[in-house]
């Protein structure tokens, strides 16, 4: 579906936009100058209750979610964020709220709309990779999402377990609903308590006015509760009985609020073991486990790394070259390093090192002098690698380079015209599309 775009740099001439066209859907920055997102939000939905807003922040907290939520915002995203994951977000929306007929959509200046390549969970444009495990994770997520059924993902720190959370509920039921993460490690008890079931007005020192909480907020979507096993004996025990009889009561309050709310939570730690410990409940840990989702570590999804690592590379070249300068490749030293490096930071790790790659190199190829110092020196040291494996390793880099490179220069000839470029190389239209996915170059040409 296109996207008819008005644009706005001015919040004041935003409004005045929105009263004239009526938008179905409003993409507002939060802060701004004269005005903020949430009084944009409040002007949108006077003049026309069915719009959805979707606010854009780089400050996105718990309070900013309760209180976009509050105001009857659609959705909110935290910068930075790519032009799929703002135009799958916009889908719903439109798919969720518009009127008939209305395919109009108001943002703030400098976003990016482009048509989104999403077809379903396989090419969501996020979750990346051909390797067994993962494939094996798409499928279960495909599996899970249309149920009610509360999931754990678990796996070490920067997998990717938040990024599955939110394609389970964008695949859900609950996908016009709102979707509130949650880091249950990174509040103190008494600030998470409040914060997941709200308090009432004088209900501490410094509760000034009564304020809902997250499941309040998430009513009808879902609560992604990473890293659970942060809770306290006394905040798994509210917990439970939220799960249990599907109702909250605020801090200091005496009525009980009805909530339906689907629960995904993850943790970086092994639940099972510390529930022997006497450390987390056993009944919680029941409640929440009803579907586990294994994330597997970067260093044990073989043939992820390099597909990974071109997609993440294509991703930022492109944000930050607007000349279009396309950094198209990566020399073989330079894979050979990605790919014997353990990874123990794992995906997030292999995104900010190909993030600085981008910004580094100065030409079309990265090589390893764009790399961290501390990924060369590691894999150095290592060394004694048997040639069989670093003789597979080089033939693999070497095909997959001359195929980047291949599609790119075909592309270009054919002014990114898969079917013309298909005719070209002698191949049906598919293959060039597959290639084309497996490469992270959709959208560039």
């Amino acid at each position: 579906m296109p996207f008819d775009c008005l644009v706005s740099s001015d919040p004041t001439e935003a409004i005045k936009l929105i009263e004239r066209e009526r938008p179905g859907l409003v993409l507002t920055d939060l802060r701004m100058p004269k005005l903020d997102g949430i009084e944009v939000l409040a002007v949108a939905k006077r003049t026309d209750p069915a719009v959805q807003v979707v606010l854009l922040t780089a400050h996105a907290t718990v309070e900013t979610a309760v209180t976009a939520m509050r105001h009857g915002a659609f959705d909110y995203i935290t910068k930075p964020f790519t032009s799929e994951e703002l135009v799958q977000v916009a889908r719903r929306a439109f798919d969720v709220g518009v009127s008939s007929g209305v395919e109009q959509t108001s943002y703030r200046a400098g976003a990016s709309l482009a048509p989104s390549q999403a077809k379903g969970l396989e090419d969501t444009g996020r979750l990346v990779g051909n390797s067994t495990l993962m494939l094996e994770v798409m499928q279960l997520i495909k599996r899970v999402a249309p149920t009610e059924s509360n999931v754990l993902v678990y796996g070490e720190s920067g997998t990717g377990k938040e990024l599955v959370a939110r394609l389970i509920h964008e695949a859900s039921g609950r996908a016009d609903r709102p979707f509130i993460p949650l880091d249950c490690g990174a509040l103190h008890d008494s600030l998470l308590e409040s914060e997941l079931f709200g308090h009432e007005k004088g209900a501490f020192t410094g509760a000034h006015a009564a304020k809902p909480g997250l499941f309040e907020a998430a009513n009808g979507g879902t609560i992604f509760l990473d890293e659970v096993s942060g809770m306290t004996g006394n905040l798994q025990a509210r917990l439970l009985r939220v799960l249990q009889e599907r109702h909250v009561r605020r801090v200091g309050g005496l009525r009980l609020t009805p909530v339906d709310v689907r629960v995904i939570a993850a943790s970086n730690q092994d639940l099972e073991e510390l529930c022997k410990r006497g450390t987390f409940r056993q009944d919680l840990y029941y409640r929440l486990n009803v579907i586990p989702i294994p994330l597997p570590p970067l260093r044990s999804r073989e043939g992820d790394i390099l597909l990974l690592a071109n997609e993440f590379l294509t991703q930022f070249a492109q944000r930050g070259r607007p000349d279009g300068d396309l950094v198209a490749t990566i020399d073989p030293s330079a894979a050979d390093i990605l790919m014997r490096y353990s990874w123990p930071g794992n995906v997030r790790e292999l995104q900010n090192v190909m993030e600085r790659a981008a910004v580094l190199v100065d030409g079309v190829t990265v090589t390893s002098r764009h790399l961290p110092e501390r990924l060369v020196s590691s894999t150095e040291k290592e060394g004694g690698q048997p040639e069989a494996a670093s003789f597979k390793q080089a033939k693999q880099q070497a095909v997959e380079t001359f195929e980047r490179e291949f599609l790119i220069e075909l592309l270009r000839r054919n002014d990114g015209h898969m079917s013309r470029a298909a005719r070209e190389a002698g191949v049906d239209r598919k293959t060039i599309e597959r290639m084309v996915k497996r490469h992270g170059l959709r959208g560039l040409f």
